[in-house]
């Protein structure tokens, strides 16, 4: 049996029209040589009609979080190139054969793309924040990458672990300081997906905390490069740990950016106070190095 190009992982506990959309992008993929693993998280709907298509497989499993499903679904792809997509959002056509060409690269462990984010019905609200992110840049907690837009090489998965089921928000976060430890990043600035914001986001509706996680997630690589002796990694985390904002800070922030993609200044301006009354320093500090980073691109435009 020969072996796709690419397979995308696509964990789902909800099914619904979204997983529809979300698999219907993928059918539309200007490349056709794909696999897609739907695993089906604890999900009981009839998913029967997404397997029309042969590329399509559904896995089910009980309700077992994003972290083990994606696991899942990276032990049942028969390609080394894994693209993640998430149950709500979308690709652009053209994703996978760009990341594919990309991906040729050997030198190359993962590949991510610039998005742009859409509402619940699928209206573009505005442009996503990915950039250029290395190692360095991660330690620094100024790393940006969207999961969804991802594609990882199979083998450097296995080899840092796969995802981390302990992290309730920040398992892709936690992957890719591991990846980029172990690899090059590639980013394509080009739009090639699409990013939903709608109220079953579990990002906005988590209370757990992603500060104490990114913490956690500086302080591991904190003792490998103490072990080893690299100060560049131990001065690089230093600085970033100055930039790790309370979790009630940080999605205070996410509301001030969600509602200035809708061209909702009043509540933007009103969840960044939010967020300045909550951590000051921190938060100003982010504020300042996103302002000097948004001047520096549209002078190199």
């Amino acid at each position: 049996m020969r072996m796709p190009a690419v397979s995308v992982v696509i964990p789902s506990y909800r099914g619904g029209r979204y997983l529809r959309e979300a698999i219907d992008s993928v059918l539309a993929q200007t490349l056709e040589d794909w696999e897609t693993i739907v695993v089906a998280d604890g999900c009981e709907v009839d998913l029967s009609d997404i397997e029309q298509d042969a590329r399509v497989r559904v896995v089910r499993q009980r309700n077992r979080g994003g972290s083990i499903s994606r696991n899942v679904g990276i032990g049942h792809a028969s390609s080394d190139l894994v693209a993640f997509l998430d149950d709500d959002d979308r690709m652009l056509p053209g994703r996978l054969l760009t990341q594919v060409e990309a991906m040729k690269d050997q030198s190359i462990g993962l590949c991510h793309t610039q998005f742009r984010v859409i509402d619940a019905e699928g209206e573009v609200i505005g442009l996503g924040e990915s950039r250029e992110s290395q190692y360095g840049d991660f330690l620094e907690s100024y790393g940006a990458i969207l999961l969804s837009s991802a594609m990882v090489r199979r083998s450097i998965i296995q080899e840092v672990g796969g995802f981390n089921p302990l992290f309730p928000i920040g398992e892709d976060l936690d992957l890719f300081y591991r990846v980029a430890r172990e690899s090059r990043l590639c980013f394509l600035p080009e739009v090639l997906n699409e990013y939903r914001v709608h109220g079953s986001n579990g990002w906005a509706n988590s209370s757990s905390s992603s500060g104490q996680e990114i913490k956690m997630i500086l302080s591991q690589h904190q003792m490998v490069a103490e072990a080893r002796g690299e100060a560049q990694n131990l001065r690089a985390i230093r600085k970033g740990r100055k930039y790790v904002l309370p979790s009630r800070a940080q999605f205070a922030l996410l509301a001030a950016d969600q509602a200035r993609a809708r061209h909702e200044y009043r509540e933007a301006f009103t969840s960044f106070g939010k967020a300045m009354l909550i951590s000051p320093g921190p938060v100003s500090r982010v504020t300042l190095r996103a302002a000097r980073r948004r001047r520096l691109e549209r002078t190199t435009r």
